[in-house]
């Protein structure tokens, strides 16, 4: 009889009589707005985690790798010999600093030295190219620019820049300058990036830098395997039968993996104050059921209905409403989503100044785990504010079903 009774109320409930129009439009109403809290929320964390795995692969494909092994130049032939199907590549690079400079102006760049061979298939999907990489004509060196450095220092593709390179080691080469000329220029979309690193050809960076100090060998790994890196490394060091010195991305590029960690749960912070005050606004359905239901609830518990009856039905129907908005909102962000990438891409075209120093060129990713959980922190804060609503039920005396209209 308890239960028949709150699903017969239930029902009334989440499907009004023809002759309650009003309360029918004042549900609908409540989901469309609900949907409309949720949208934004979806589309910011699909654009906020595109865009950190987008900068990240950046700077892992282009710049250090995911593995970074210190050995000797023989052993470093050996790596590139071994045999791993969680390796995607092993290449032998030296990498050093210096200044660029040009008649118009000067940078500060991280030089890295690679053969043509580096830049295989994952890494070109990260780059647009204007020239052939590395190609060497002549004499002088090589070394391919980004278009962000090359506006910079107003030089292209055959005009010749300085260096000025300073290695670790000053006691025995000193300051040298050099003189090189720009075979290529890249564009990887990332203006942090673009803006402070160029390639040289590695047979001649080996010249201005100490081998044995700014070499080392770069492992990227499959993408099915980033989460083994400490068991590949494991690997290799039984296969070689010694320790060497290593890093892994995360630890050669702290500051920005520890700036993505703090903006990533700094994000999720406000995502759960959004929520709040959602849930507020879901109280604020219940506080609104409640009051137009007032003389009905008398009714109810003059006729010997339960409190927790009452309560559990209009807890079910404003939790029903708050799901069907939750849904249709989280379904329609992505949609959206999904298409994100069309709009990114016209931004990135449009040349918006202001647009520049952002990353728009990214996967769009979207993690159902954190679209759960934000699902489920919804409906759990919503409980809470919907129930300390409810409450109000209990007060509600049998006397009130005398009140007028």
């Amino acid at each position: 009889m308890k239960v028949s009774f709150s699903l017969w109320l239930y029902g009334h409930l989440i499907l009004p009589r023809e002759q309650t129009r009003y309360a029918t439009r004042r549900l609908l109403r409540s989901i469309v707005l609900i949907a409309v809290v949720m949208v934004p929320l979806v589309l910011a964390l699909i654009f906020m985690d595109g865009m950190m795995s987008g900068i990240t692969d950046k700077y892992i494909l282009l710049q250090d790798g995911h593995i970074q092994i210190y050995v000797s130049p023989e052993e470093e032939l050996l790596l590139n010999d071994f045999n791993d199907a969680r390796i995607a590549s092993a290449d032998q690079v030296v990498t050093g600093y210096g200044i660029i400079y040009s008649r118009e102006t000067t940078a500060e760049v991280k030089i890295k030295g690679v053969e043509t061979t580096y830049f295989n298939e994952m890494r070109r999907e990260q780059l647009e190219f204007t020239g052939e990489p590395l190609s060497q004509e002549g004499s002088l060196t090589t070394v391919m620019i980004s278009e962000v450095l090359s506006k910079t220092l107003g030089v292209g593709i055959g005009d010749r820049v300085a260096f000025m390179i300073v290695p670790e080691n000053t006691s025995r080469t000193g300051i040298r300058p050099v003189l090189a000329v720009v075979s290529a220029l890249y564009a990887s979309g990332y203006h942090e990036l673009d803006s402070s690193l160029i390639f040289m050809n590695r047979k001649d960076a080996v010249k201005y830098f100490p081998q044995r100090q700014n070499s080392y060998t770069e492992l990227l790994v499959k993408g099915s395997a980033v989460d083994q890196l400490a068991a590949i490394i494991e690997t290799l060091q039984v296969k070689f039968a010694q320790d060497f010195d290593y890093a892994t991305w995360d630890e050669f590029n702290t500051t920005v993996y520890q700036n993505f960690i703090t903006s990533r749960q700094v994000i999720l912070m406000v995502f759960l104050l959004i929520l709040l005050v959602a849930g507020v606004y879901v109280a604020s359905i219940a506080q609104e059921l409640v009051q137009d239901s007032m003389q009905a609830i008398a009714l109810f518990k003059t006729v010997g209905a339960l409190h927790t009856q009452l309560i559990a039905s209009y807890f079910a129907t404003v939790m029903t409403v708050t799901l069907l908005g939750l849904l249709c909102g989280m379904v329609i962000g992505v949609l959206i989503g999904s298409q994100l990438g069309v709009l990114l891409h016209w931004l990135g075209s449009s040349k918006i100044a202001g647009l520049q120093y952002y990353l728009l060129d990214f996967p769009i990713i979207i993690k159902w785990k954190d679209l759960l959980l934000i699902g489920l922190s919804m409906l759990g804060i919503s409980s809470v504010t919907v129930l300390c609503t409810l409450h109000r039920i209990r007060v509600i005396s049998p006397l009130e079903v005398l009140q007028q209209d």
